[in-house]
């Protein structure tokens, strides 16, 4: 064997890994001359402990799983009779190369896959870990996800007592990032299961009536199939020209067995038959209706789509294929198939504007161009009423007819168009209306939107079941979550608003519990949004924690709070998006660190305050303020706790700010306190308590005896000891 030749195994790879991947801890794949890591450089690719071996290694071939045992007592024998280190340590290392020759033979007879992955190493075509990953995607300079930018500098300004924690967060803010900036999709079929799913005729028949039960929910808005396109959709789906029927078909099953805790087995065949639908091309780059649908549907309520970018996407090929095809002017002479297509428009419309707004991308349908196309007659929307359908309420729709749907319909719709100003004004800085005036019209609307829910609830409420109640008041929630979000991003960056942003973010985190749902729900929005746009006020909350200098210990105890409820409300969804379940415990994992790092940090500024009144006792522990100005500050807390029964645009002040001593002008303070004292002022205990207010002067705390040098020299402290020497006597 010459020195500079690594010794060979039996299927033609060293036995040891190389130098460098020794050396860097990487899996070597032995390969002769170079291994898989060192052949994209020009250095060499050393096997220093092969050229080391002796000549005299055992390379039985024939060796089999019977040897192992022997091999390792031949190593144990050598081991105690040999006293020599050196040898002791080639003898093991012996035993250990005969150990690996065996396995590997084991392994091309028992597993040929896994041996195939160890030959070709890193560079295998087997699908594993993406080296690669997209690029990250554009968004824009306001959106709804601007925390990215701005929640690692509000990291940075958290005590690193704990970087543990600073590490994990600024791990979970990255996470977000890349899961709100790419769109990757992974098919995970194998190749052998590659054919479409056929029932039997039995399940086949059942499976089409529970599919025309579900589409009736949307019967206002999509075209449902005829039965002869039905049957060879679930019986020929390889058959069918336009496969958005099987996309549509395949995707409704799939939700519906894995809400049911179905057999894993049905869940993952609808799903391939949906996948291998939409390896078809026509679905994107035909216009048609029943492809506006599908895409429609996977975009909303799809849970194998629920990346907002997926989201978007989907969206825009909608809206371009609606364009083409002047879903918006509809011509047909059934009155009812105008209507239906003019829903279709509408519902794209505000899905679009949501998407913009997310992103802070254009609008796909500009609300200039088309926001005075006709909306839906009334009488059509009446037919509007899911929460009814069997399948939601599991009884018999009632007789009456709801308006419920029509009246949530009609103001999705206005929502929409105001969003798309909203839209133009953050992505353009240009928009017929000012941001005052938009915040004036978004309130108004709210105003009359959550008025006419709660009439028509309360109206209803008399033949509705609890079901069906429980789906109207998950509407009026998702509603005000939607107006309270869409407030947040506007108000972002106006000083004179952080009030009302702040509390708009607490009312939003707490109709989190009310808020949760799966797909058999209809009033529940996108499944995208329910599992991103939380965080959204999450890190108002979260920077508000961090960064405020006078908040009450209670309120800084109720934020903690919140951030909580949002950590319970990924729990609670990952019950019930079963499809989800992965996604929704990572990020409750990503809202539990944060919430994590926001204890830290209250714990730490806690200790430190006290750290500092134990050492400078001789400091007031609490300003006397004008009488004005205490009721100012008391006003603004109370109004930060009565956030939720607001309506939206009552909050217009600023934060109040931290108070401190240090800096005051003391001598302007002093004139506050009344001229004729004729009692001494009780630092502590019951006698406090029982102290007459004085009218213009707010009460103060205890003062210490010490005093601060700072008050030293701009006060008389030997008139002032005098004076109550005087009225003690």
């Amino acid at each position: 064997m010459q020195n500079n030749e690594a010794t060979k195994t039996g299927d033609g790879l060293a036995r040891f890994a190389c130098d460098y991947c020794r050396q860097k801890k990487l899996k070597c794949s032995k390969e002769l001359p170079k291994c898989s890591t060192c052949k994209p450089w020009p250095g060499s690719c050393d096997y220093s402990r092969d050229n080391s071996s002796p000549s005299h290694v055992p390379t039985n071939q024939n060796l089999g799983p019977s040897d192992v045992d022997t091999s390792t007592q031949n190593a144990q024998h050598s081991l105690q009779m040999d006293g020599n280190i050196g040898q002791r340590l080639q003898r093991v290392e012996n035993a250990i190369q005969q150990l690996n020759i065996s396995i590997n033979q084991i392994l091309r007879v028992v597993a040929p896959d896994i041996q195939e992955m160890q030959r070709q190493g890193p560079t295998s075509t087997i699908p594993g870990p993406k080296s690669d990953p997209s690029p990250g995607l554009f968004v824009g300079p306001s959106h709804a996800f601007s925390f990215l930018r701005e929640t690692s500098a509000t990291i940075e300004a958290i005590s690193k007592s704990q970087s543990s924690v600073h590490q994990e967060a600024h791990s979970e803010l990255q996470y977000l990032s890349n899961t709100l900036t790419r769109a990757e999709i992974d098919q995970g079929m194998r190749e052998e299961a590659s054919g479409f799913y056929v029932p039997t005729e039995r399940v086949g028949y059942s499976l089409i009536g529970r599919f025309l039960e579900c589409i009736e929910m949307a019967e206002v808005y999509f075209e449902i199939p005829s039965h002869d396109i039905l049957r060879q959709v679930v019986f020929d789906p390889g058959n069918v020209a336009q496969k958005a029927w099987v996309v549509l078909f395949n995707y409704m099953m799939l939700a519906l067995v894995s809400a049911e805790h179905d057999d894993n087995n049905q869940v993952e065949r609808f799903r391939r038959n949906m996948q291998l639908a939409l390896n078809n091309s026509s679905i994107f780059l035909e216009p048609r209706e029943e492809n506006i649908q599908a895409l429609v549907l996977l975009a909303v309520h799809g849970e194998d789509f629920a990346s907002p970018n997926l989201s978007w996407m989907l969206v825009g090929h909608a809206c371009r294929q609606a364009e083409a095809l002047g879903l918006h002017a509809a011509s047909d002479n059934d009155s009812d198939v105008r209507q239906r297509k003019l829903c279709l428009f509408w519902l794209l419309f505000a899905i679009d504007k949501s998407c913009a707004l997310a992103f802070g991308r254009p609008t796909f349908l500009p609300t200039a161009l088309y926001g005075n196309i006709p909306l839906p007659g009334r009488h059509y929307l009446l037919k509007f009423h899911p929460h009814e359908n069997p399948v939601i309420s599991d009884s018999c729709s009632s007789t009456q007819g709801s308006t419920f749907g029509a009246e949530l319909f009609s103001s999705m719709i206005e929502v929409a168009k105001l969003t798309g100003h909203i839209v133009d004004l953050l992505t353009f800085g240009e928009s017929p209306l000012t941001r005052d005036e938009l915040r004036i019209k978004l309130d108004a609307w709210y105003t009359h939107t959550n008025k006419a829910l709660s009439e028509t609830i309360t109206r209803e409420s008399a033949w509705a079941n609890a079901t069906q109640l429980r789906e109207m008041h998950l509407g009026v929630h998702g509603i005000r979550f939607g107006y309270l979000h869409t407030l947040i991003v506007l108000l972002k960056g106006d000083a004179s608003c952080s009030s009302l942003r702040l509390a708009s973010a607490r009312e939003a985190i707490s109709l989190l519990p009310s808020m949760v749902s799966n797909w058999k729900s209809v009033y529940n929005g996108a499944v995208w949004q329910l599992l991103y746009y939380p965080f959204t006020p999450f890190f108002v909350i979260f920077e508000n924690i961090v960064h405020s200098r006078g908040s009450l210990r209670s309120m800084i105890d109720h934020d903690l709070g919140l951030l909580a409820t949002t950590v319970s409300y990924f729990a609670s969804m990952r019950s019930q998006l079963h499809l989800l379940a992965k996604i929704c415990s990572r990020l409750e994992r990503v809202a539990s660190v944060f919430l994590q790092l926001a204890q830290h940090h209250v714990r730490t500024t806690m200790s430190r305050q006290a750290a500092s009144q134990t050492t400078t006792s001789s400091n007031f522990s609490q300003m006397t303020l004008p009488y004005e100005e205490s009721q100012r500050y008391d006003s603004l807390d109370r109004e930060r706790t009565n956030a939720a029964s607001l309506p939206g645009n009552a909050l217009h002040e600023e934060s109040a700010p931290h108070f401190a001593i240090e800096g005051l002008d003391l001598d302007s303070y002093l004139q506050w306190l009344p001229a004729d004292i004729t009692a001494p002022w009780p630092a502590s205990g019951p006698e406090r308590q029982n102290i007459p207010s004085v009218p213009g002067v707010a009460p103060t705390s205890s003062y210490s005896h010490s005093r601060k040098r700072a008050l030293d020299s701009t006060f008389d402290w030997f008139s002032w000891d005098a004076y109550y020497a005087g009225t003690s006597q």
